[in-house]
């Protein structure tokens, strides 16, 4: 058989083929290349192949470095060339060479080929960059548990480097140390995601998760895992925690700031009703909308509206306070709106100028707005659209600037309802509605109230009165039907009329007396020895039983002893069964 000639082997070839050595130097080139370069073998033999090549010079230096390959599409003379950079090494180690190999695209398919490929490049050097520089590790194991992928994230996690796993079995690594327990495994043994916490060989705790991909046949293909570092979650709850405590903390001397700034205006209370009040309150001061308080007679809706008008932006301005039913109804709106001259019989001379225009620049306080005639609501509605007046008897309209603050003790609602009261006016006055609950509805605020009335009229009268605990359970369970109004007086009467310093329960009115639960009245005794008052607590039980039930075996059965027990307890406290 005759010897294949190389040389005419490749002159013969369809494709450009140019061979260059370890420096990038042309050692060969075919008939083919010479043709498509338009050159010869002896005009670049030697030559540097980017004096042929300048467009392929980056490819081939990393293909020399790297002993990377390439494939691509390459637009030369106005012609497309498909083109190949593939690199020649020794015993499978040094590259010693490159062969580059060109071919003109003339097939569509190639082209396609060629672009899809380069495409799939695209897309692995994008999935590459997005698992190297992933936050969270990242392991990819085959069906075997081999590991295939690990990114910089699980290195620094696991303190060791991609050549120490890359290519090993995990339950080797598990054997040797790496981790306590593998989550690969497990997901290979039940074929279902897995979550587990793993120690790992730097001693830190990593919260992994494995997912299995399967192929079409339903067998595990690749095993990925997620790693997280729970030491960083950790800190990082610490100092969430740790921020919202800090949080709570001023927000709690923010409260102590405002209750010491409420204080300082009367406002005294300590129950979650009256703070949602001192919200609302503190929220409206600096707009200059209409406000409606509403709520029993004697909560404080004239100290709220004083209090308003204090932190608002008219607090140099005046406070003006009109109580609606305190004015006969033959004079409210020469009142409230002023009169000119000869406007009625016994009008001044000069006319005279109404509360609006008094209040001009401040805040007006209308109490018991409900009681204001049906026929001055329109006048009262008109100003509220216009801040406009006219005074009786007068021709001309007057810009006012004034804020109206109204309070009510009734159901405006209801008052509309049986027409004897505006329904445009309640709207318009209702634009920001704070309802104050009666003190019996914040049974927390009656210490503090209590404690501030009563240094307040010591301080008045020059006292030192104090009240018995008892006092002040009793006041807490009273129902004050007239309100923090009601608790104010009663404190005043006792500081002036109770002669002893200390103000007991039997100083206390009877309605407030009656309203206390029975207590065992030796409770403020002094002195008192255990023996002694559980003798004395003893007879007030049976006592109050025997008012209640007048039946020994009845009582035995209530107080759960029997009832000869009862008789002789009975004699011994020298009670009469009647």
């Amino acid at each position: 058989m005759k010897e294949v000639n190389s040389k005419a082997l490749l002159d013969n070839m369809e494709s450009a083929v140019i061979s260059v050595d370890a420096k990038g130097k042309v050692i060969y080139c075919n008939r083919m290349a010479e043709c498509l370069f338009q050159t010869t073998l002896e005009n670049i033999i030697h030559k540097n192949f980017t004096t042929v090549m300048p467009e392929l010079g980056k490819e081939l230096s990393q293909s020399l470095k790297s002993g990377r390959s390439f494939l691509d599409i390459l637009k030369k003379d106005g012609r497309d060339l498909i083109y190949g950079v593939f690199p020649v090494r020794e015993n499978n180690k040094e590259v010693i060479g490159i062969v580059c190999i060109f071919q003109m695209s003339l097939n569509p398919d190639a082209e396609k080929f060629i672009n899809k490929l380069n495409m799939h490049k695209q897309m692995v050097k994008i999935l590459k960059a997005v698992i190297g520089f992933s936050f969270d590790g990242l392991w990819i194991t085959d069906g075997e548990g081999k590991v295939l992928i690990i990114n910089r994230a699980s290195e620094r996690f696991n303190m060791l480097k991609n050549r120490d796993v890359i290519g090993r079995k995990m339950k080797d690594l598990q054997k040797e140390g790496f981790f306590d327990k593998s989550v690969t495994l497990e997901v290979l043994r039940k074929k279902v995601s897995v979550t587990m916490i793993q120690k790992v060989r730097s001693g830190k705790s990593i919260l992994v998760t494995g997912n299995p991909i399967l192929d079409e046949e339903g067998n595990i293909e690749l095993v990925i895992t997620n790693e997280r570092d729970i030491t960083y979650l950790n800190k990082i709850k610490e100092e969430l925690k740790e921020s919202k405590a800090l949080a709570k903390r001023y927000q709690s001397e923010l409260h102590k700031f405002r209750l010491k700034n409420l204080e300082d205006d009367n406002i005294i209370f300590r129950s979650e009703a009256m703070e949602i009040v001192a919200d609302a309150v503190l929220t409206v001061c600096k707009v200059n909308s209409c406000i409606l308080l509403s709520g029993e007679s004697g909560v404080g809706k004239s100290l709220i509206a004083k209090l308003i008008h204090k932190h608002s932006l008219r607090s140099k301005g005046p406070f003006i306070c009109v109580n609606c039913g305190a004015i006969p109804e033959s004079l409210v709106e020469s009142e409230l709106f002023g009169y000119e001259k000869g406007a009625f019989t016994g009008a001044s001379k000069g006319g005279k100028a109404g509360i609006f225009e008094i209040a001009d620049k401040g805040t007006l306080f209308l109490d018991e707005i409900d009681t204001l005639p049906f026929h001055l609501q329109v006048k009262l509605l008109r100003f509220l659209e216009s801040k406009e007046i006219l005074r009786i008897g007068g021709t001309k309209y007057k810009k006012i600037d004034v804020r109206v603050i109204a309070a009510t003790n009734q159901d405006l609602k209801d008052l509309v309802k049986k027409k004897k009261f505006r329904e445009d006016l309640f709207f318009r006055l209702s634009v920001i509605p704070i309802y104050i609950p009666p003190l019996r509805e914040r049974i927390d605020d009656i210490p503090p109230l209590v404690k501030f009335f009563l240094d307040k009229y010591n301080k008045k009268y020059k006292k030192e009165k104090f009240i018995s605990p008892l006092v002040l359970d009793s006041l807490c369970e009273y129902s004050f039907p007239g309100n923090v109004r009601e608790l104010s007086n009663l404190i005043e009467r006792m500081v002036i009329m109770v002669k002893n310093k200390e103000i007991k329960l039997e100083d206390m009115p009877q309605t407030v007396i009656k309203s206390t639960r029975a207590s065992p009245p030796f409770l403020g005794e002094r002195d008192l020895t255990l023996k002694k008052a559980v003798e004395k607590l003893e007879s007030f039980m049976i006592e109050e039983a025997i008012k209640k039930y007048k039946n020994q075996r009845k009582i035995a059965e209530i107080l759960g002893v029997s009832q000869p027990t009862i008789a002789r307890k009975i004699k011994k406290y020298r009670y009469n069964n009647e």
